[in-house]
């Protein structure tokens, strides 16, 4: 084996030079923001969200993209689903002309409140069993009747009887 002799000389360092460049840092900036914005909104938040996390991860290792995108896969179906419900969401409030609520609408949910509560209310009842047998009946077709206004509903919204229209 040959050893490697290395001289005595001071190691030759580069000058550092900052060349000038044709744009800002700022344009850069703006450029780079302007074309994640237009990302978003051609492909949507999630689909963004994936390329720009295929890009920064490209160069990692495959045993450290292995982890990361078992990791990173579940959260993309939640990521998906929340930003459908929101442009949902969106829809309902523009095409049903909802407004958020005041003071006075906070008060009389209120009002409303405590009146179904007196009206709930059973006395000298100290655990379930003391319950009536004709409450608990009451109860069950009232729990009944709201279900069955739940399915038609679900049927009335899907326009079909059984699944949705293809």
């Amino acid at each position: 084996m040959s050893m490697r002799v290395f001289s005595k000389t001071a190691p030759v360092t580069r000058a550092y030079i900052r060349y000038a460049s044709t744009e800002s840092a700022t344009q850069k900036a703006g450029q780079a923001v302007s074309s994640a914005t237009n990302a978003v909104k051609s492909q949507g938040l999630t689909k963004a969200l994936c390329n720009l996390y295929k890009t920064v991860t490209s160069p990692l290792p495959a045993s450290v993209k292995g982890p990361l995108n078992k990791t990173v896969g579940i959260f993309e179906p939640i990521l998906y689903y929340s930003e459908v419900v929101y442009h949902l969401g969106k829809q309902v409030v523009v095409r049903q002309n909802f407004t958020l609520p005041g003071k006075a609408d906070f008060a009389a949910a209120e009002t409303q409140l405590f009146k179904v509560l007196e009206y709930v209310k059973v006395k000298n009842i100290k655990s379930i069993k003391d319950i009536p047998v004709e409450q608990w009946k009451n109860g069950a077709i009232k729990t009944f009747e709201l279900s069955a206004l739940f399915v038609v509903g679900e049927v009335v919204g899907r326009q079909n009887l059984i699944g949705y229209k293809d």
